[in-house]
């Protein structure tokens, strides 16, 4: 039982197969992915909590013919590193990688960011695959082909993926049986990915993803059809836009719905939230800006708020921070143009705009409305 997208840019064509239960198909996947191309070698880049339990990472491995390594990642936020990033470059070359080897990543957004960027990079690019299993990473971080590590900022926290590449994968695979072991904390990050493509292009996925959250606390229990609904569907999302921008220079930018301030209120590790609950923070941030800057009702901004809380996420910070710690860190964002903050905010009329802040005013505005004090 599966369905099968395609991820697709201006440099290539990939295989999205979704289903439940396809792990044990995975290497009849990715041979045909790799068709007239044999990989020489192949290495897993597994999340630790993934390969302890063996039976996913086991699977992929054994369906694949050929030589297979693996290297056993602490996936986290600052394990997603340069330091960690050396670490695989050195794991490939001490197994002999070479050119025509390929790179598997089996995990969540951590490990597919980390891994795709090892790929771009070894001997100036190989091929990689990528089997998300999270939620987050099935319908947004393993999409897209963007690559990359964590940077430590100058006055502390951590710069979000400020150094990476584009390189799409060769396939990606998303099996949704993975989810039923995840924590219901982490299934419900992953749902804020899904309300931000909800807000952007298919208002029907929100109540998708509100009947999948009174589940969330047993993720197993979730009927598997709508589990590949609510991914293939969040996913399509993305993918339609991506295949008109691969590169970010106008469309494309719309994904980034919430995410200036996610990135600012993680820099900072606000609350210890996880990046899709940082997420959700974020997207009542932009509807509280989006209020500021004439572009959204008050009482639209309360319905993103209402919505972002029925699926069980966070919409406020607990921990006191300030406004201009925040602003500091979101001054390093790499969605930024020459000093001045591009923020991406829900609009009246449905959908999305970006709109330059360069005084900061909006960003103020929308930090304030999530609890970030004056200062």
């Amino acid at each position: 039982m599966s369905r099968t997208l395609w991820h697709e840019t201006t440099s290539a064509r990939a295989r999205f197969e979704i289903g439940s239960g396809i792990l044990a198909d995975s290497g009849a996947i990715i041979t045909q992915a790799l068709a007239g191309r044999p990989a020489s070698g192949v290495l897993f880049v597994c999340d630790e909590a993934v390969n302890a339990q063996g039976s996913w990472a086991d699977q992929v491995a054994s369906s694949i013919n050929g030589e297979c390594s693996r290297v056993a990642i602490q996936a986290s936020e600052a394990t997603k590193s340069i330091a960690q990033w050396q670490s695989t470059l050195e794991k490939a070359l001490a197994v002999r990688l070479d050119r025509d080897s390929v790179i598997v990543a089996i995990g969540g957004g951590v490990i597919t960011d980390l891994a795709g960027f090892a790929a771009a990079t070894y001997m100036r690019g190989i091929r990689w695959v990528a089997v998300p299993t999270t939620l987050l990473g099935m319908v947004d971080a393993a999409l897209g082909g963007k690559t990359g590590v964590n940077i430590p900022l100058p006055d502390g926290g951590l710069g979000k993926n400020l150094a990476g590449a584009f390189w799409p994968p060769e396939a990606i695979i998303a099996d949704v049986r993975t989810l039923s072991t995840l924590p219901a904390r982490h299934v419900r990050a992953g749902l804020a990915e899904c309300l931000k493509h909800a807000l952007i292009a298919d208002p029907g996925l929100a109540a998708i993803a509100a009947g999948a959250a009174a589940a969330a606390t047993s993720a197993e229990a979730v009927d598997q059809w709508k589990l590949m609904d609510l991914v293939s569907r969040s996913a399509q999302v993305k993918l339609d836009i991506v295949a008109k921008d691969e590169r970010e220079t106008g469309l494309r930018r719309h994904l980034n719905l919430g995410h200036t301030f996610a990135h600012a209120i993680e820099a900072r590790g606000c609350d210890g939230l996880v990046h899709g609950e940082a997420v959700a923070v974020g997207l009542v941030a932009a509807a509280a800006a989006s209020v500021a800057a004439g572009k959204l009702r008050p009482e639209q901004a309360v319905a993103i708020k209402q919505m972002v809380a029925s699926v069980g996420l966070p919409v406020v910070l607990k921990e006191p921070v300030s406004a201009g710690s925040l602003v500091d860190a979101a001054a390093s964002d790499k969605k930024g143009s020459r000093g001045t903050l591009m923020l991406v905010l829900p609009v009246s009329g449905g959908g999305v705009e970006s709109v330059p802040d360069s005084g900061g005013a909006l960003f103020r505005a929308g930090v304030a409305a999530v609890g970030a004090g004056s200062s």
